[in-house]
């Protein structure tokens, strides 16, 4: 910007020029002011944003606790160095008296004795099965014959056996023996071994193991369940006990018959009530938040930043009376915060009676189950019939003011096939007809046979054993059993349309009863929602039944239906009553408040966005107004001093000419 210094005038022209825009600066400083406030009140938006996030993020921990929280569990041992134990949400409360006679051991052997682990042995093949497994061969040739080129083929094979050298005995000329241990415990895991490698010759020996003096036996663990007359004895091929006690996981530890062991499940409670006062704290710290963007403090004349912002107060509105409402279909002892001991304070806030809280966690309160819990804050919803079943929705599930009619017009079935001839009493399988490739749920794989003489029975149950321990199928299982007329049935344990079996080729063909290469694949549930009598679809998957994200009330409702076709009657089959607790209705409310483009918050945001853009506008057509009558005024100073410059000037050389004509005069 130009300046002048009033030198020739000797007016101070820059505070002439200042006095003359103050007006228009005073404007433009008045704009700026309004848009810093704008800009600080879209900045509350944010920091309510965020109080709002972390109380969603606190109602989703309950929304979605049905089990982690409201049916966590605890397990209290007596005696931790003889077991340890976990439980799940469904295992039962109790005290359980249990006595570990004996633990669970793996099948151990060792071979004869060598000079050294580098010692020769005689080639052939050695055969190793465990149990009713499948039977792996080792060939030994000249590139692994040697006590440690053993070893090494065994525990590189297939084998349910791990191989290692032990050094027995430095006393002895040959310390160095061969130790297998199988790999799963249990009575029925013996290991089995068909030795084929040549007799000692020369240098090289022969590996012999001593299955009459094992190293180990192969034993069960055995347990006693309780102290009385009717206590039970319990026989587990594993130190690992998963079904004894329901939701029960029991590792064994120590044996000792004499020594009964308590293990005692109770409720956890300090999973919820953390979950329950942190909900609540969440909630006070955003009403605490709120209150000081839109309070007004008459005695000091100070407002908050969003002092008579009606979407601010509205949101407040919203939180404060979902949260003290009352869920609807649930019973009244426990339909709202109150009846766990959390009441409203003056000012709003939520308080908890820690005592009153406990007690209900703790199932003190008969008429408080945890189901009550459950639906209190969760999504949940009942059925009227037992083969369909609630198993979750979305912020697009409605709860139900009415039950939900449930129409299920296709029940899911599974891929089964069935052999075209009867099986023989008896078979033999051997290397020319021990092949088989199956086709299951979409994997293939070509399963060998174990050799050996079977029954029809035992055929079928070889041939299931086969197919679900081959790696190539992994996750799939197929059950295998004998029709009434001695066919094979092949079926998948899995439903729908991915539920395939297929039978591709094999030289087991004929003996298994499947020369016409059967195939089949299972059919998907089908069905519908009916919601005061307008039809609403859904989309079946397996057993799962989803309504279609689009749907009115039953977007994302999903039915586990277990119904068998003969089950399947005209209309609906069951009632299904959608319940949306607290803390789910909560999380559906925020995240239509914090949504773009149709949220509260985005709205707010966006209206703060456009005015401060306004005021920026406004202000360069200011600034641009301020600069253009600055640069004229300046201009018109410029001007002035020039002109007067010019005329001072003039009038020195006219004066100067006049003292030199009266100077000429005088003489």
């Amino acid at each position: 910007m130009l300046t002048i210094d009033g030198l020739i005038t000797g007016i101070d022209t820059e505070s002439i020029v200042n006095g003359l825009l103050e007006i228009q600066q005073t404007q433009i400083d008045r704009l700026n002011v309004r848009r810093q406030d704008a800009i600080a009140q879209r900045s509350a938006y944010d920091s309510l944003e965020a109080q709002l996030l972390a109380l969603q993020s606190t109602s989703t921990r309950l929304g979605q606790g049905e089990r982690q929280l409201f049916q966590a569990r605890t397990v209290e041992v007596n005696d931790e160095t003889s077991l340890s134990a976990t439980a799940t949400s469904n295992s039962a409360i109790g005290s359980y008296q249990l006595t570990i006679n004996s633990l669970a051991r793996a099948h151990q052997v060792v071979s004869n004795g060598f000079e050294d682990t580098d010692s020769a042995i005689t080639e052939g093949t050695l055969s190793l099965r465990v149990g009713s497994g499948t039977e792996s061969t080792i060939t030994i040739d000249s590139s692994n014959n040697t006590l440690q080129g053993l070893v090494d083929a065994i525990n590189l094979s297939n084998s349910e056996v791990d191989a290692s050298i032990i050094h027995s005995d430095s006393r002895g000329t040959t310390p160095y023996r061969i130790f297998l241990s199988a790999k799963e415990t249990g009575a029925a895991n013996t290991i089995q071994i068909t030795n084929n490698l040549g007799a000692s010759s020369g240098s090289a020996t022969a590996p012999t193991f001593d299955f009459d003096n094992p190293v180990q036996a192969a034993t069960d663990a055995e347990v006693q369940l309780g102290e009385g007359p009717g206590a039970l004895t319990i026989h587990q091929s594993t130190n690992r006990l998963t079904n004894m006690i329901q939701g029960v996981t029991i590792d064994l530890l120590r044996a000792d018959e004499t020594k009964p062991i308590e293990v005692r499940v109770a409720r956890n409670t300090e999973p919820a009530y953390e979950a329950i006062t942190e909900f609540v704290d969440a909630f006070n710290g955003l009403m605490d938040s709120t209150d000081s963007l839109v309070r007004y403090n008459a005695e000091t004349d100070e407002a908050g930043l969003l002092n008579g912002d009606r979407t601010a107060i509205s949101i407040q509105n919203e939180i404060r009376t979902l949260i003290l409402d009352v869920v609807p279909n649930v019973g009244s002892h426990a339909n709202r915060l109150s009846a766990l001991g959390i009441s409203v304070t003056d000012n709003g806030r939520l308080s908890v009676n820690s005592g009153r809280l406990q007690s209900v966690l703790a199932g003190e309160d008969a008429e408080f189950t945890d189901r009550d819990l459950i639906r209190l804050f969760t999504l949940t919803g009942n059925s009227t019939h037992p083969n369909v079943s609630f198993l979750l929705g979305s912020s697009r599930t409605q709860p139900s003011d009415s039950p939900y009619e449930v129409d299920i017009t296709q029940a899911a079935e599974r891929a089964i096939i069935t052999g075209d001839a009867s099986l023989a009493a008896s078979t033999t399988i051997n290397s020319g007809n021990n092949t088989l490739q199956i086709k299951v749920d979409g994997a293939t794989a070509d399963v060998t046979l174990q050799s050996g003489d079977y029954t029809a029975a035992e055929l079928a149950e070889l041939l299931e054993r086969t197919i679900n321990q081959h790696s190539e199928l992994s996750g799939r299982q197929v059950s295998v059993s004998l029709d009434s007329s001695g066919q094979l049935r092949i079926q998948s344990d899995s439903f729908g349309s991915i539920s395939e079996i297929a039978i591709l080729d094999g030289t087991a063909l004929s003996e298994l009863g499947l020369t016409q290469n059967p195939s089949d694949t299972g059919v998907d549930v089908a069905g519908n929602f009916l919601v005061n009598g307008q039809v609403e679809s859904a989309t079946g998957r397996g057993r799962l039944l989803t309504g279609n994200a689009d749907n009115e009330n039953t977007g994302d409702l999903q039915l586990r239906v277990t119904l068998t076709p003969s089950q399947v009657s005209a209309g609906a089959d069951a009632e299904v009553t959608v319940t949306k607790g607290i803390a789910s209705r909560l999380g559906d409310l925020i995240s239509r408040l914090t949504r773009n483009e149709f949220g509260q918050l985005y709205t707010a945001r966006e209206l703060y966005d456009r005015r401060i853009l306004t005021i920026e506008e406004t202000i360069e057509r200011q600034q641009a107004i301020f600069d253009e009558q600055q640069e004229d005024l300046i201009a018109q100073f410029v001007t002035l001093e020039s002109s007067i410059s010019e005329l001072q000037n003039t009038s020195s050389f006219l004066a100067s000419q006049l003292a030199s004509v009266s100077q000429l005069s005088f003489s």
